[in-house]
């Protein structure tokens, strides 16, 4: 039914276009086996990785080609490592503790050479760096030179806009992605990070349906409370559907521009330290699944082969 109007023969669907994705964020607690496992019981087709995660996991060892294989024994595809900050020579963030700075300080060429070993074909790219200490053409000229090193690997290079650091609005990342004008270049649509922006809708719709590579959709509440920074708001975020963001209104334009890959519920919590690989799994299932039917979108059922 279209909660819109109520009426299942007149109701318009439109579809998510690929299998939908287990976040990293929401199984960063979990091994690798649960991290699969968890995107198996969610009905999820995709998963993303973090880099070093995932290089930690190679470490302990497990190898690639493992991994592969447990992955592929659950019918989940590994899609995206998430994410590159070190892209640029100025990337150290300058309002985050010791501790995030060394969870994200992964060189370029080993980030890629991770992609290459676990056949990933998407990354995403954060702007650590403060405002204003590149000028625009210094940001695309890094962002251009970062998508031609992922292609000598097959990798596409997805901009995600921060409004902590130095590209902070839906907007803003488009023009680095459009002007750089690289094959290989696309956008991370975040809701958090488009609501804490003050990014509209027609700023989303001024971006080609086919350059939005990955939507992943959180929840919270339209102000920011007070004494909450955004850095905190950033790692304590709501399941979709349990706050106030416009999410109905978002996924629906998304849906319109047909927009709609590699979507998930990127839920970074506290919360999910304690969970299990089966709490995960519901709770970022059916949140996702409520969110999506409510606007009136189709998802494939990875494991049953049918339409949701």
């Amino acid at each position: 039914m279209n909660p819109a109007n109520g009426d299942p023969a007149t109701a318009t669907y439109r579809r998510v276009q690929d299998p939908l994705v287990m976040p990293f964020s929401n199984v960063r607690h979990l091994d690798f086996r649960d991290k699969i496992r968890a995107a198996k019981l969610a009905g999820f087709g995709q998963l993303s990785l973090h880099p070093h995660e995932t290089r930690d996991t190679i470490k302990d060892g497990l190898r690639p080609e493992g991994m592969l294989e447990i992955a592929a024994e659950n019918d989940v595809a590994i899609t995206r490592l998430d994410p590159l900050s070190n892209w640029n020579p100025r990337w150290l963030p300058t309002n985050m503790d010791a501790s995030y700075i060394d969870d994200f300080g992964i060189e370029a060429a080993e980030f890629f050479e991770l992609c290459e070993q676990l056949g990933i074909r998407y990354c995403s790219l954060n702007a650590t760096f403060a405002e204003d200490i590149y000028t625009a053409d210094e940001v695309v000229e890094h962002f251009a030179s970062t998508c031609d090193l992922a292609a000598r690997y097959d990798v596409m290079c997805d901009l995600e806009n921060l409004p902590m650091w130095g590209v902070k609005t839906l907007r803003q990342a488009w023009s680095v992605v459009s002007t750089a004008d690289r094959p290989n270049g696309g956008i991370v649509f975040d809701t958090l990070h488009y609501v804490r922006s003050g990014s509209t809708l027609d700023m989303l719709k001024e971006i080609p349906g086919d350059r939005v590579h990955c939507v992943q959709l959180n929840d919270g509440p339209l102000r920011l409370p007070a004494g909450v920074t955004l850095e905190e708001n950033c790692f304590d975020r709501s399941w979709p559907g349990t706050g106030e963001f416009p999410l109905i209104e978002i996924v629906r334009t998304l849906a319109d521009m047909d927009a709609l890959r590699q979507v998930s519920p990127e839920v970074f919590s506290p919360h999910n330290a304690t969970r299990s690989a089966a709490e995960i799994a519901a709770l970022s299932s059916e949140s996702l699944h409520v969110l999506l039917d409510a606007a009136s979108v189709l998802t494939a059922d990875t494991t049953s082969g049918r339409s949701r």
